[in-house]
């Protein structure tokens, strides 16, 4: 699982990367590692650098009288500000007793149903007895997404190249099922649409030959124009699959349409563009951005908010990106972030609906400790602390199992 990034050039960063001369009696405050070997006055090794601080003090409790032997009151800690994701987790449902997270069993399913209609389009075309049950699949998974308000921690992550069609395919259904919810409350219906909608969006890529598809590096100009006609051979598959509902149909052939005009495969432009195609846009381009490819970093969920704000109204719908805005807010939950009194935590959501003031969970105090109980500041009840920085990310989402065939 992923783990957070720990702060740089903090007070208590008083020998550089973050390493503390820690008192012995303080050590079971601190998390990180030994930050350089330990040697007694007869050159014996006592403890070597890179040592994990909480096992050691675990698997040799009496190490600081051992150390106190050799004269040693002090231990150089390369101090870390890494909580685990279970770790937030925990937290994040404490604080939030009604969070409720994507059954990882359903996302699981809806992957490999995923994985099977492609595989089937691939080779035949089409995939209609596939498509019927990923429809059923999506209902269900559109059911959740209303539940579950911290969407971007029901996103699933890509670990292996071959994963990320589908898992993508996955991503962009349940975030954009939330933006419609976010643009329409109540409305079931449009919910479900865009759900099923953003699992079949890159329906088309099926047909893609692999070498383009999985290149892991910059497309060429031919390559890329092979790779175009994904959106028209996804509406082409799809209807040979049995989707008649045009609303759906126009995610598939329309989700790389822009707001400018300067999208694929028709060239239209603001409101000739479906809704549905809008919103399924704004979803796409916000998981691609932040996901993990063999020839690209994720980028921050932040940045990436940032990148798609610079383009409400060039490339995106005011409206839509608004509405992204609303559901991860300017500090999505999983950001690291550094406060003004240079302690560390993480994002857990936004209250009273200050996106510039979430709410944060911290994993190290101003002096470098772990904090002695869980703590929760909320920055909007008028605290005069603020983030003085946006660090990184802990981490997207789970990651979900294919489930068996």
């Amino acid at each position: 699982m992923g783990r957070l990034s720990a702060a740089q050039g903090a007070p208590w960063d008083t020998a550089g990367d973050n390493v503390r001369y820690v008192p012995l009696d303080d050590l079971c405050h601190y998390r990180g590692r030994v930050a350089e070997d330990i040697i007694s006055e007869d050159g014996a090794l006592l403890l070597p650098r890179g040592s994990d601080i909480p096992a050691i003090l675990e698997s040799m409790p009496d190490i600081t009288k051992t150390l106190r032997r050799w004269n040693r009151e002090f231990i150089p800690v390369q101090v870390s500000a890494d909580i685990s994701e279970e770790e937030y987790e925990t937290v994040l449902r404490t604080v939030e007793p009604k969070t409720r997270m994507l059954d990882p069993g359903l996302a699981g399913r809806a992957i490999a149903q995923v994985e099977y209609v492609y595989g089937r389009i691939s080779e035949d075309g089409n995939s209609r007895e596939g498509i019927a049950t990923l429809a059923k699949e999506a209902d269900r998974l559109a059911r959740d997404v209303v539940r579950s308000p911290q969407i971007l921690l029901c996103l699933g992550k890509v670990k292996e190249s071959d994963e990320y069609t589908f898992i993508h395919s996955l991503n962009v259904g349940l975030l954009s099922g939330y933006l419609a919810s976010i643009l329409r409350p109540g409305d079931e219906e449009l919910v479900k649409i865009m759900t099923f909608g953003g699992l079949l969006h890159d329906l088309g890529k099926a047909k893609v030959p692999p070498e383009i598809l999985n290149k892991p590096g910059r497309l060429t100009s031919e390559e890329f124009e092979v790779m175009k006609t994904h959106s028209i051979q996804g509406m082409v598959s799809a209807v040979a699959s049995g989707v008649d509902d045009r609303r759906i149909l126009s995610v598939v052939r329309n989700h790389h349409e822009r707001w400018g005009g300067d999208g694929y495969p028709d060239g239209l432009r603001e409101t000739r563009i479906s809704l549905f195609a809008r919103i399924a846009a704004v979803a796409d381009v916000f998981d691609a951005l932040t996901a993990k490819r063999v020839y690209k970093d994720p980028m921050k969920s932040r940045e990436a908010v940032s990148m798609i704000l610079e383009s409400s109204g060039s490339s995106f719908d005011g409206a839509i990106v608004r509405a992204l805005l609303v559901s991860v807010g300017l500090y999505p939950p999983g950001t690291v972030v550094e406060l003004s009194d240079y302690s560390v935590g993480v994002v857990t959501g936004v209250r009273n609906k200050d996106l510039l003031r979430p709410q944060v969970f911290l994993s190290v105090d101003p002096r470098g400790r772990r904090p002695e109980s869980p703590t929760i500041i909320d920055l909007s009840l008028g605290s005069d602390l603020f983030i003085r920085r946006s660090l990184d990310d802990m981490g997207k989402g789970v990651v979900y199992g294919r489930a068996e065939s």
